[in-house]
């Protein structure tokens, strides 16, 4: 099983946003790790799998929002799944957050669409439609929604990446040094409580008989 805990984002140029020797990056995608890992350990839970199973990338999460491609990845995935194997998505989606009622908060989406244009802010809204296009039977999903605190290691996670997002997306145009400084500040403001990242997870399973 293949638990990769986020992936790498390039913008045009072929720069890296998280470039993993970073000083803060280890310290974010631990948080990130520690938001996610329970949620993962729950839906692969709701699979009931043996005990012996055998896993091999039968699990892919928040790396498909990052690349191109995204169904054709998916199909591939699907074609490696042994009869009765189960495949597990899962994916963050921008969409809550773009309706955040705070304007400063709900400006980022946007602007990181237009310094990554390959990222999706809706993959994981579409793995729901691209789950039944892969002839997988027994299919399912569910969502976690972040509300961003201050305070909580969550607003940390937030607060790093905003920092780390800071340098691409004004040199790409979409936001000014203030801005992005001020974004990235925000989720530690007394008055702050908004939306972040909606986790969509979906799994399906081969529909051939166990070998």
């Amino acid at each position: 099983m293949n638990t990769r805990k986020g992936a790498d984002m390039a913008d045009v140029d072929g720069r890296y946003a998280f470039p993993h020797g970073s000083a803060d990056e280890r310290r974010r995608l631990d948080l990130l790790a520690a938001r996610l890992d329970p949620v993962t350990k729950r839906r692969v839970g709701r699979l009931r799998l043996a005990p012996d199973v055998c896993c091999l990338e039968v699990h892919v999460r928040t790396v498909l929002m990052h690349i191109a491609d995204r169904m054709a990845v998916l199909r591939r995935m699907a074609s490696w799944l042994a009869p009765g194997g189960w495949l597990v998505a899962e994916e963050a989606d921008f969409g809550m957050w773009l309706a955040d009622y705070d304007p400063l908060w709900a400006a980022h989406p946007a602007a990181w669409h237009e310094a990554f244009p390959h990222g999706s802010l809706g993959q994981g809204r579409a793995l729901l439609r691209q789950i039944h296009q892969l002839g997988l039977a027994d299919i399912g999903a569910d969502a976690e929604l972040d509300i961003v605190q201050p305070g909580t290691a969550l607003a940390e996670f937030y607060q790093l990446s905003m920092a780390a997002l800071a340098e691409p997306m004004t040199s790409a145009g979409v936001m000014t040094a203030d801005e992005a400084a001020r974004l990235a500040a925000r989720p530690s403001d007394r008055d702050f409580l908004g939306c972040g990242f909606a986790f969509i997870g979906v799994w399906g399973r081969h529909a051939g008989p166990p070998a």
